[in-house]
């Protein structure tokens, strides 16, 4: 009876000792899942937009993470806001200013209205606010509390910066503005009761559409929110020959030329070119 009794208590503490076994090793597999969940939560993955413009697709904890005091992005004061409404308020400011209407000045001296935004502007830079909110990382307390300090001193400027696409933009100015450009006609030598004359031709007026896209990306956006209200865009100017074609051997053509000049710049009363359109 003895020995059955120790047999059936040995087997009874065998059990237990595997049970014990499978527990921590399921608490094990447990911690070892749950610190592998954290590292992804904070982990920051960089992405790239069809624009090929880079942005930082940050997640909740890198959103919630609070910038110093002093801090701008552009115009925008963000100081101690966290990273998500920081770029929040960015998005209104820039809301408003892509939505300010301006004029174009184009041929002819048409001003035809627009905004950034039918430029198809853009914020280029949206990561840099999660790029300087990280400059506490891999910092202890007392160097992450004198960095903060000196970030008051001398604050912290974060550049806003704006463009458009460059694409959309050009199609946009030869729909809308391009319709405006002047057509260069020759001069011609015509008889009007037996006398000839020169009638001059027209200079023309081009729209320069990369010139014109390439100054818009550069200052167009400092331009409106500085509450300027008419930007000039380059023309290019051609302009016809004085002599018709043909005629260069004509007698007495230059003097019908210099006749013809005279009476356009009397017509004008002042000293312009006589071709002007």
């Amino acid at each position: 009876m003895r020995t059955d009794k120790r047999s059936v208590s040995g087997a009874d503490y065998d059990r237990e000792r595997l049970s014990n076994r499978v527990v921590a090793v399921v608490l094990l597999l447990f911690s070892i899942c749950l610190i592998i969940w954290y590292a992804i939560r904070v982990n920051v993955k960089e992405v790239k937009t069809s624009g090929n413009r880079a942005q930082i697709q940050t997640v909740v904890d890198t959103d919630r993470m609070v910038l110093f005091e002093n801090t701008h992005v552009g115009d925008v004061d963000v100081s101690g806001m966290t990273v998500a409404d920081a770029r929040s308020k960015v998005e209104e400011y820039l809301d408003t200013v892509f939505d300010t209407e301006f004029k174009l000045r184009v041929a002819q001296d048409r001003e035809v209205p627009v905004s950034l935004r039918q430029l198809s502007a853009y914020w280029v830079n949206p990561e840099a606010i999660g790029e300087a909110a990280h400059l506490k990382d891999g910092r202890d307390v007392v160097a992450r509390y004198t960095l903060g300090k000196d970030m008051e001193q001398s604050g912290l400027e974060i550049p806003l910066e704006v463009s458009l696409e460059k694409e959309a933009a050009m199609d946009w100015l030869m729909s809308n503005c391009s319709k405006y450009d002047v057509e260069m006609t020759g001069s011609e030598l015509i008889t009007e009761g037996g006398v000839a004359r020169v009638k001059l031709g027209r200079v023309g007026q081009t729209l320069n559409i990369s010139e014109s896209v390439a100054q818009l990306m550069n200052s167009g956006f400092d331009f409106v929110k500085n509450g300027e209200s008419l930007f000039i865009l380059p023309l290019e100017e051609l302009y016809p020959a004085s002599i018709p074609e043909g005629y260069e051997e004509y007698p007495g053509i230059n003097e019908l030329v210099m006749e013809a000049e005279a009476a356009a710049m009397s017509a004008d009363g002042n000293d312009t070119e006589a071709i002007e359109p």
